[in-house]
């Protein structure tokens, strides 16, 4: 039988009842011990879990408002059209699922604090990350977003930028929500890559770049594909100004796979193809600390894919942004931006900090102190990094060393946070 057939108090009772399954489950979604454990929301520092909290009641006040709002017109029956009752619980429903899918999303990132070692390890990861957006963010007058890391299976790291919308379309997001990959949790200058674009977001920096490839780049064919890259190329110059050869070996060790996926295109891919990618961060060390150990491994890459192994349709491309690698990485760092103040990015970060013989003598000067002070591991977290990289890719002799260093400081770091 149609519920058109239905006289108006079954009407209403049939609509209430679905509404109160909807309403219940916004009350578990409201119940933030069942989003995360007590220990994982104690991982935290207090700002950091405090701003979570009020984004997520947000979210889920919005939903229960939505069921209120729907069950007081019920109840007064002021709408008659069985078909906008249905439309309206849908919208109810919908709402739920956009809600959850929020909630649900920091409930994963939380759960992996639940381990004590892994929370120590990712809040020295969100001290890094948070460092290094401050040094982008504090000159030019801006507010630093906290940071938010968190551990994921894939390739790739991501983040998820404070002050976008959240999945309910209303709730701003608090925190630079980042994704730390397994495999690099300690090879993790991939996290600064990710605040560079939580950044240059921030400045407005990846238009006035993408302009700079279209207009400044001799090939336009080859100034416009750069621009469709210019967001991944913009976060690839931030993590070189603050890790430099570290970030720079990391990103090929992650990318080098089958010619297949080194040479592929994938049509709207912001990032650049994997071959021209390694090539442009070596090209980024050759300009900023000179002849080094950048230049084997571009020659190693070269060799071990040899550009005639690429697809001929993309060959003659391809080709074409590697010949252009010189004036990207120009555009990419020495060339003045509003978006910096009419500076450069190596003026607003001094890339000179990380430059190999600036980092002998930051292991020199500090010693074991570097991985044992509370100072050091404070105050130059993303220079022991950058170091602690550099050594990790001067070969698999030192990668296991660098690595243990890595973590001592990076537990010891983590501990202090939440102390």
């Amino acid at each position: 039988m149609s519920i058109d057939r239905f006289d108006a108090p079954a009407r209403r009772d049939a609509f209430l009842r679905s509404l109160a399954h909807w309403r219940s489950a916004a009350e578990r979604l409201a119940d933030q011990d069942l989003v995360a454990s007590p220990q994982a929301w104690q991982a935290l520092e207090h700002y950091l879990g405090v701003s979570l909290r009020t984004a997520l009641v947000a979210s889920v006040q919005r939903l229960r408002r939505a069921v209120d709002q729907f069950e007081r017109e019920l109840r007064l029956g002021g709408i008659d059209d069985t078909a906008e009752l249905q439309r309206r619980l849908v919208d109810i429903r919908q709402l739920y699922f956009r809600a959850e899918t929020t909630v649900d999303f920091y409930s994963d990132c939380l759960a992996t604090r639940s381990i004590p070692r892994l929370a120590a390890l990712l809040r020295a990861c969100d001290h890094i990350a948070t460092r290094s957006m401050a040094e982008g963010l504090t000159p030019m007058g801006r507010e630093v977003p906290a940071a938010l890391t968190y551990l994921d299976k894939g390739l790739g790291a991501s983040v998820l930028k404070a002050g976008l919308r959240l999945w309910d379309g209303t709730v701003e997001n608090p925190v630079a929500t980042i994704k730390v990959t397994r495999h690099n949790l300690l090879r993790c200058c991939s996290i600064i890559h990710e605040a560079g674009h939580q950044v240059a977001h921030m400045l407005g920096w990846v238009p006035e770049l993408a302009e700079a490839f279209r207009t400044r780049l001799a090939d336009s064919t080859v100034g416009v594909t750069y621009g469709a890259w210019a967001s991944e190329i913009a976060a690839d110059g931030y993590a070189h100004v603050h890790t430099g050869y570290g970030a720079a070996v990391a990103l090929h060790d992650v990318l080098d796979a089958s010619d297949g996926s080194v040479f592929q295109i994938i049509p709207g891919d912001p990032h650049p193809v994997s071959y021209v990618r390694v090539l442009m961060v070596m090209e980024m060390c050759r300009q900023t600390f000179g002849d080094g150990s950048w230049d084997l491994i571009a020659a190693a890459w070269r060799a071990k894919h040899p550009i005639e192994r690429c697809p001929a349709d993309a060959r003659s491309l391809i080709e074409a942004c590697v010949e252009a690698l010189p004036d990207v990485a120009r555009l990419v760092l020495l060339t003045p931006y509003r978006a910096f103040g009419t500076r450069p990015l190596t003026q607003l970060i001094d890339v000179q900090r990380v430059a190999p013989a600036a980092l002998e003598r930051l292991a020199r000067d500090a010693g074991s102190a570097a991985y044992t002070s509370t100072y050091w591991t404070w105050d130059e977290s993303i220079r022991l990094l950058a170091l602690t990289a550099y050594r990790a890719g001067e070969g698999d002799g030192r990668l296991r060393d660098a690595l243990q260093q890595q973590e001592a400081w990076m537990m010891r770091l983590g501990m202090h946070r939440a102390a």
